[in-house]
């Protein structure tokens, strides 16, 4: 880290012809960033790879130290990671990436503004992504907005626990807490108002959210919410026997199981690239389950979490703060099964728990009889899965996976503060898709600079969601022009549908039949009242 900030600093303080770069001085010294342009074409601030926080392998990071001279923020950075996939996987990023980006909507940034400052959370299932993955600024910056994304450990690195002080856990979750302390501090000098800070994110991203609203690591940095096909009652987002798998990693690179102490050293040891290379052994049936590492209770003092989300929420230890909370209807489709839905049939009772992640928390010798429950329930007694119905299957995921935990999140939220919370469906599935898959609501607020260009008619959405976005911004009221958008309640879960760009299209409604979440909640999966 401090051979790179030399180099960086030295480059930055070298180079020629930039007087007409931004630069601002913050408490922690000079940064130099560069122009962009918007979606709109106007021009605007971006400071790319600022270093918030250093770190070592397996420990809590510390916020970064003040440097001299100029730091050239015009490079981007991805943390240490591996995407598994069916036919390859991909491993890449490095160790040294805690970074963080902010965009200004300005040519250069003038500290006495006080912009809204909008602070994204990438997805990646815990496990992979970065700040400029998928959350490119173009959209936001036509509006009068400060938006700010950034890096945190992932996987192994930035989860692993060892169930006591030796490595608490949630040391990604702790990066995040030390990224919004950076904005807080530092944010006033690029034209922010860190007094007006809302946090959102998408997929482990939105339960990343939802879980800064349950720590006390969080609170006074963020006034407000948005998660985005993730909340902290989803079954994937927190995992409760982090040791057992920390000891898999470590057996098959030759460390010792115990004590704690001897399996870590000899962890910290081992190259990155030979880490990451085995924590595809935690998982037994195909690449499931896909959150390997992730947030955990810790037991050790000053956690981030110490008690499941579930008893937090209950028992009122959440931040009194609005949130915003939205679903899609076909969030669990997964491509690989559409075709080979004869595997699933065949399978079912073995793929079940890791698919659904229960595995986690429900006994292992209930495991069969939770995956014949489940498959009785969406398709009837004596049915398969066949091609025909992977429809089903996908419904069956979509409510295990997220929609039970959101409606379940939303009434302990409501019930326990005095905030509003909302809740959306995004069901408008375009021009080109006959599904509305995970997260794909993120189209709608981040422009992608490399994919399919937008058709006027998904442009007429982008313009509704992210007017919406920036007017919760500033006021903490979702707002779309000529719709009427009621907070969700305990016994009245009230959410906006949301199937097109037209005003006929924006409606509220209020979901009355909550059978099939009670269902969920039944088999034991979190949130339930037992």
């Amino acid at each position: 880290m401090i051979l790179l900030l030399s180099i960086l600093l030295l480059f930055g303080t070298a180079c020629q012809g930039q007087s007409s770069s931004p630069i601002v001085s913050t408490p922690l010294g000079k940064i130099r960033g560069h122009h962009k342009v918007s979606f709109g074409q106007r021009n605007f601030s971006a400071f790319e790879g600022i270093p918030y926080a250093q770190s070592n392998r397996f420990e809590e990071s510390k916020p970064i130290d003040p440097w001299t001279g100029t730091w050239n923020a015009t490079s981007l950075y991805e943390c240490s990671q591996i995407i598994i996939s069916p036919n390859d996987s991909k491993i890449f990023g490095d160790e040294d990436c805690l970074y963080v980006n902010v965009y200004v909507p300005r040519d250069h940034p003038n500290p006495s503004e006080k912009l809204d400052v909008i602070v994204h959370i990438h997805g990646g299932g815990f496990m992979f992504g970065s700040g400029h993955f998928y959350a490119h600024p173009e959209y936001l910056m036509d509006k009068d907005v400060v938006f700010v994304t950034f890096n945190y450990r992932l996987g192994v690195f930035g989860f692993l626990s060892t169930e006591d002080s030796v490595v608490p856990g949630n040391n990604g979750l702790k990066d995040q807490v030390l990224a919004l302390k950076w904005v807080k501090n530092n944010i006033a000098s690029f034209g922010g108002n860190c007094d007006s800070v809302t946090l959102t994110g998408a997929s482990s991203g939105g339960a990343s959210v939802h879980l800064h609203y349950l720590s006390p690591m969080s609170r006074g940095l963020f006034h407000r919410g948005v998660s985005q096909s993730g909340c902290a009652l989803n079954p994937w987002t927190m995992l409760r026997k982090p040791l057992a798998d920390a000891k898999v990693v470590g057996t098959a690179l030759g460390c010792p199981k115990s004590p704690n102490t001897a399996l870590v050293n000899c962890l910290k040891l081992k190259p990155h690239r030979e880490i990451l290379g085995k924590v595809s052994l935690l998982q037994p049936y195909m690449f499931f389950p896909v959150v390997l590492f992730g947030p955990v209770v810790e037991k050790a003092p000053n956690a981030f979490l110490d008690k499941e989300p579930a008893e937090l929420l209950a028992t009122g230890r959440v931040q009194n703060l609005p949130w915003i909370v939205s679903t899609v209807p076909h969030e669990g489709t997964v491509s690989v099964f559409e075709n080979d839905m004869e595997r699933v049939n065949r399978d079912w009772e073995k793929m079940a728990p890791f698919v659904l992640r229960y595995d986690e928390f429900i006994p292992k010798e209930m495991w069969k009889d939770v995956a014949k429950k489940i498959r009785e329930f969406y398709l009837g007694k004596n049915h398969n899965f066949t091609t025909e119905n992977y429809d089903k299957l996908v419904q069956i995921i979509t409510d295990g996976h997220f929609v039970a935990g959101v409606v379940k999140s939303i009434q302990l939220q409501a019930t326990v503060t005095n905030a509003s919370v909302y809740y959306y469906r995004l069901s408008y599935t375009g021009d080109s898709k006959k599904r509305v898959e995970h997260a794909d609501d993120i189209q709608y607020f981040f422009y992608d600079r490399e994919g399919r260009q937008p058709t006027q008619n998904e442009l007429k959405m982008k313009d509704i969601m992210v007017d919406m976005w920036v007017s919760y911004a500033k006021t903490s009221k979702p707002k779309i022009d000529g719709v009427v958008w009621r907070p969700a309640k305990r016994n009245q879960i009230n959410f906006l549908e949301v199937s097109g760009f037209q005003r006929d299209k924006i409606h509220l409604e209020t979901k009355d039949n909550l059978e099939v979440e009670h269902f969920w909640q039944s088999l034991g999966f979190p949130g339930n009242d037992n």
